[in-house]
């Protein structure tokens, strides 16, 4: 995978944002970027497009930005030439592809038919926008679409929001979906930056839907762990779960045979995404430790890893839904 596509997959969200007002561009990447979402795609619906693209990559050098709704060359070479890391057209435009090619900028075309898909695999692409989403047969015609073209890799836009984000998302052929929904037009023409910074937040916490799993305790014997477990289960109704290296007291408590991670357990946290959970947990200082780190033999996707997190002797975790209880 190419470097800005795996950053843009690891920050998932991509900010499709039109520049109408030029004073606006800052606050706005600002906001973003408080918020959790550092990169955007800016795109030529509006006059101010390159200005913006140039402003964005002066002031703000650590935001991933990009030119949306390119349409010809030119418009390439002006968005590359005021800083623009990666182009995404609404359409598969040959030309401005190949130009795109032979520039070495990251170039993702608009397609919505299998025809399409056909076109940019014999370009040498492995990844396209999928557009207009929803209205092109949303989460259900990717999944139908990627099924003979496996090797492709999609990054829909239109008509996404909060409610239906993860129907593609939890595609694993799709790497990042792009929307304004954390841009609502009222709030930009307000310019609440602090309304933005919120909902993008918001989209982001969305996003990693994080979740209490289970608390892993520590013990010094299987006949312990057993034991204890034994007692949640009874004076709690839990069902008692043996397993090879622990026992369950329901699904929240794992009574381990041995010492594990942490001197007195660990905390186990739930998000479909490990990567991107990742990703943001980075950002303040919480890191992966990566020899712990386990991949579904599938997807590669992470589906397990512990962090650097250590609270009264509880180490943390996370886990997706690829591991069962």
């Amino acid at each position: 995978m190419h470097p800005l596509l795996k950053e843009l997959s690891d920050i998932g969200i991509i900010p499709v944002i039109r520049i109408d007002d030029p004073s606006d561009t800052l606050p706005m990447i600002n906001a973003l970027s408080k918020g959790g979402i550092n990169c955007a795609e800016i795109t030529f619906r509006s006059e101010h497009a390159q200005q913006a693209i140039s402003d964005v990559v002066k002031t703000y050098p650590e935001i991933l930005v990009g030119a949306g709704t390119v349409l010809t060359i030119s418009q390439a070479e002006a968005a590359v030439k005021a800083g623009a890391k990666f182009i995404i057209t609404p359409g598969l435009n040959e030309e401005v592809v190949q130009w795109c090619i032979h520039h070495n900028v990251l170039v993702v075309p608009g397609v919505s038919t299998a025809s399409e898909i056909e076109k940019a695999l014999s370009l040498g692409l492995d990844t396209v926008k999928f557009f207009p989403a929803e209205s092109s047969g949303g989460a259900k015609r990717i999944k139908d679409l990627s099924a003979p073209y496996s090797t492709m890799h999609f990054m829909p836009t239109g008509g996404i929001n909060p409610n239906n984000m993860h129907d593609y998302l939890s595609l694993p052929c799709v790497d990042a979906i792009g929307g304004s929904f954390m841009l609502p037009q009222d709030l930009v023409d307000a310019k609440d930056w602090d309304a933005i910074e919120l909902k993008t937040k918001e989209a982001i916490k969305n996003l990693l839907s994080y979740r209490l799993i289970h608390i892993g305790i520590n013990n010094d014997s299987k006949d312990d762990a057993v034991k204890f477990a034994k007692i949640l289960c009874d004076s709690f109704g839990f069902k008692l779960y043996e397993k090879p290296k622990s026992a369950f007291a329901g699904e929240g408590f794992e009574l381990l045979h041995a010492k594990g991670p942490g001197d007195k357990g660990h905390i186990a946290i739930y998000t479909p995404y490990p990567e991107r959970a990742l990703y943001q947990l980075k950002k303040i200082g919480i890191n992966v430790i990566e020899e712990t780190i386990t991949r579904n033999k599938k997807t590669n996707k992470i589906n397990f890893a512990y962090l650097d997190l250590d609270i009264a002797g509880f180490k943390f975790h996370l886990i997706n839904p690829d591991v069962k209880m």
